[in-house]
């Protein structure tokens, strides 16, 4: 095979563009393969093929179920949507003097774990402040334990990375952008409708997902319930900066909720679920069948809470059953239940599922 047929087959439409040209020539003419006007016609072929795929990935970026990267992002902003930034992780961290009591140091403070840096951003109380990631992302949500300081304090002790007080988050996937044009399009935003409300709250940092409560306590009341952008129920912290964001005053219209709307905002309410099950495994030990099935249940009630927006939630064995057999290494399961019950759980509009793998019993047998 020539290198130019090589080539050609990577391109459709090739063979379909030789064999009009050629049929356009006289018969008379020497048009078999390896001929000198087949040879000519080849490369001219070839480019024009390689013109039309270009166009046509340049068609697929016109159009929103298509369209990628900066492409998507002109044809959203069109509507006014804007992708959602890499956002830091803020966190908790406590702080000990060499004597042991609570200690009181500057904002602005570097200190360093596992390859990070966090800053001092805010003294909350005495001995503990916020610290936010200097890696934008979700990398400053999973790392815990003893911070070193990057510069030297006079009667420092020690220091300890706790709570998650906002998450960090990736870029916005183009599918989540694109998901939010689509919902736009669909269910236009306008003066305080549900939608409106969904589109401005879900772009606060550190928001995953909201579930809009209309005429909560009577007329002009908005209730608003939260997930973080992990998708568990929202911190304080989190909470605070969307009702600083949505209704600093109620009523007075100074944030995005129109004037007369009174709105709360409240964490998702987590219910603990234990699941237990009677395993039969192939070619795996029970300790790693039971990570893995631990590992899909906690990817089946991230899905539940990432769907929690448009349904309430429910647990089915049927669905639990189906993901335990996804695992490695797992040939069958039997004698599924949730919460020490074998029946589905169905869960409050406002409530989510959050495993507790402690109590969870996964037992391997024959």
């Amino acid at each position: 095979m020539t290198q130019l047929a090589a080539t050609a087959m990577t391109f459709p439409g090739y063979e379909e563009l030789m064999a009009q040209c050629l049929a356009a020539l006289p018969d008379q003419l020497d048009k078999r393969e390896g001929s000198l006007i087949y040879t000519a016609l080849g490369p001219a072929c070839l480019r024009l093929a390689e013109a039309y795929v270009t166009l046509g990935d340049y068609y697929d970026l016109l159009f929103a179920d298509t369209a990628a990267g900066s492409y998507l992002d002109r044809l959203a902003g069109q509507y006014g949507i804007v992708r959602k930034p890499a956002g830091a992780a803020l966190r908790k961290g406590t702080f000990l003097s060499q004597s042991g009591k609570p200690f009181t140091l500057p904002v602005g403070m570097r200190f360093y774990l596992d390859g990070l840096f966090f800053v001092v951003e805010e003294l909350l109380e005495e001995g503990a402040a916020s610290l936010r990631c200097e890696t934008p992302g979700e990398a400053g949500n999973a790392v815990t334990g003893a911070l070193l300081p990057a510069d030297y304090l006079q009667d420092f002790g020690s220091a300890t990375l706790t709570d998650v007080l906002i998450p960090g988050e990736e870029q916005e996937t183009d599918e989540s952008l694109r998901q939010r044009l689509r919902q736009r399009l669909a269910a236009p935003a306008f003066g305080g409708n549900i939608a409106d409300y969904q589109e401005n709250v879900r772009a606060i940092s550190g928001v995953g997902a909201v579930r809009v409560q209309p005429v909560v306590n009577g007329g002009g009341t908005v209730g608003l319930v939260l997930l973080d952008s992990r998708f568990l129920p929202a911190e304080e912290t989190v909470l605070s900066l969307v009702r600083e964001e949505i209704c600093p005053e109620p009523g007075k219209g100074l944030g995005l909720a129109p004037i007369g709307h009174t709105v709360t905002v409240e964490p998702a309410a987590a219910v603990t679920v234990a699941i237990s099950a009677t395993l039969v495994t192939q070619g795996i030990t029970d300790e790693l069948a039971r990570e893995r099935v631990l590992a899909v249940l906690e990817g089946y009630l991230l899905s539940l809470r990432q769907d929690w927006e448009n349904t309430p939630v429910e647990l089915r064995i049927s669905a639990l059953t189906s993901r335990i057999l996804t695992a490695q290494g797992i040939t069958d399961v039997r004698d599924i239940t949730i919460n020490g019950k074998a029946e589905n759980l169905l869960l409050d509009e406002d409530a989510v599922p959050v495993l507790d793998p402690e109590q969870c019993v996964l037992t391997v047998g024959s």
